[in-house]
């Protein structure tokens, strides 16, 4: 009877192991909040100030991991995250200092523009409290698998939503689903990378094929050229990582793998948006067109104001708004209709860097670069280190080809932060960080 308590208590001790710790699964809960945000009604609401339900699940998640912090024996300075997040503190805090260029260019926009950067800091906290949440290889398996998960359900939801629709419909329009069209071909790329690095990892045709489906019915719902050509370049470049590009026969093979993605990615836009694509080729209208005009008037923005208008005052009525700007850009493009431009209604820029060169002027947006540049270096050292780990550099892989894969899906959306791709991005980061500590102690 003992040696059957006794099997019973391992069996249970086994299986507690397996499964993530408490913490782990409130912050999966903060990553599943991160994709249905959009369509929660917030909380509360004062003036430009909202706290949502991921703030309460964020503020309730700090107050544990406060109280276990004299238990952990935690040493800010001497952890992995601070070490791949220092270099990107100076630019947070040049963004908290152009919020003076708010209030003296647009300050109308001083209060939305605080909120804004309040809300980019919380992302960068909720960033560090995955990172705390992540104590064991199963804890940091189960936030992986979580966001796949998540990114799946979101796709189901946008797959059922169009399932009465008839074929020529499917073909012509755009869906999103709840998360909107933009958000969810971002979220259908991130599985394709996911089933890709899977599949080159050797594993079980189980485990990537349904991901990739996931991900193709996704792009295709949204017909979003930004992913689409964001997942295709994101692809090549895995692809790059595991060719030995030392020998002419691979240097001419990875030349061949960039020209066959360009083509390819420009065939599959063009079949999917003639007319945007048409548009900018004549520079006569339609989306793609738009986004390239609005390029141009951040351009203009930063000629006018090097050292930047502050932290989201682009989009104002005193900036992007100003009637001297829009008469140059009526002149530059004559041919579009009079609603393109912000005279009336004004827009954000929809690209991450420029909006930065407009909002941060060239300090700001240098400071960006040298903290990607930092980033990256510290990154390529973790994954040199994870790569005799299968398990944990496969994870590694993921998060470094999925922030390649961001960085150039921002080329044509602003930063903000709150938003799934901002949190994403400091979850990946984070995961790479505890997945360093975690590789350096077991080969202690």
């Amino acid at each position: 009877m003992l040696g059957r308590s006794e099997s019973f208590f391992r069996i249970f001790a086994l299986m507690d192991r397996s499964m993530p710790s408490l913490i782990t699964i409130f912050a999966c809960l903060i990553l599943g909040l991160s994709f249905i945000n959009p369509i929660l009604p917030p909380v509360i609401e004062i003036g430009e100030f909202t706290f949502r339900y991921i703030d309460v699940v964020t503020a309730f998640l700090l107050c544990i991991i406060f109280l276990k912090l004299p238990v952990w024996r935690f040493n800010f300075l001497s952890q992995g995250w601070w070490i791949i997040f220092k270099p990107f503190f100076p630019f947070v805090f040049y963004i908290g200092l152009s919020l003076g260029l708010v209030w003296i260019y647009a300050p109308s926009a001083l209060w939305a523009s605080i909120a804004s950067y309040i809300r980019l800091v919380t992302t960068i906290l909720i960033g560090w409290l995955i990172y705390m949440s992540i104590e064991r290889e199963e804890d940091l398996q189960f936030i992986v698998k979580s966001i796949v998960f998540f990114a799946e359900i979101s796709v189901i939801f946008g797959v059922w939503q169009t399932s009465s629709f008839s074929l020529k419909t499917l073909l012509t329009g755009r869906y999103g689903g709840f998360l909107g069209i933009g958000a969810l071909g971002f979220i259908s790329g991130l599985l394709i990378i996911w089933s890709a690095v899977v599949f080159i990892k050797g594993s079980l045709f189980s485990n990537w094929v349904v991901p990739l489906l996931s991900g193709l019915l996704g792009l295709f719902l949204s017909k979003s050229a930004a992913p689409i050509l964001a997942t295709i370049l994101s692809i090549m470049f895995l692809y790059i990582v595991f060719i030995n590009p030392n020998s002419l026969k691979n240097k001419l093979k990875l030349t061949g793998i960039l020209t066959t993605g360009i083509i390819f990615s420009m065939i599959i836009l063009l079949l999917l948006r003639t007319s945007d694509f048409m548009g900018l080729l004549g520079l006569k209208g339609g989306s793609w067109a738009q986004r390239l005009m609005i390029g141009y008037a951040a351009l203009q923005i930063f000629f006018t104001h090097p050292f930047g208008v502050g932290w989201q005052a682009s989009k104002t009525k005193e900036i992007i708004g100003d009637p001297n700007l829009n008469k140059i850009l009526i002149q530059t493009f004559p041919e579009f209709p009079k609603h393109y431009f912000f005279l009336v209604e004004q827009t954000a820029i929809h690209n991450m860097y420029l909006q930065l060169l407009a909002e941060l002027g060239i300090v700001g947006f240098l400071l960006f670069i040298y903290s990607v540049i930092q980033i990256a270096k510290t990154i390529a050292d973790i994954l040199k280190k994870t790569q005799n780990s299968f398990q944990y550099n496969q994870i590694a892989l993921f998060c470094v080809v999925s922030l390649i894969y961001l960085l150039v899906w921002w080329n044509t959306k602003p930063l903000y932060g709150g938003h799934i791709e901002s949190i994403l991005a400091v979850s990946f980061l984070s995961i790479i960080a505890r997945l360093y500590e975690l590789e350096s102690n077991n080969k202690k």
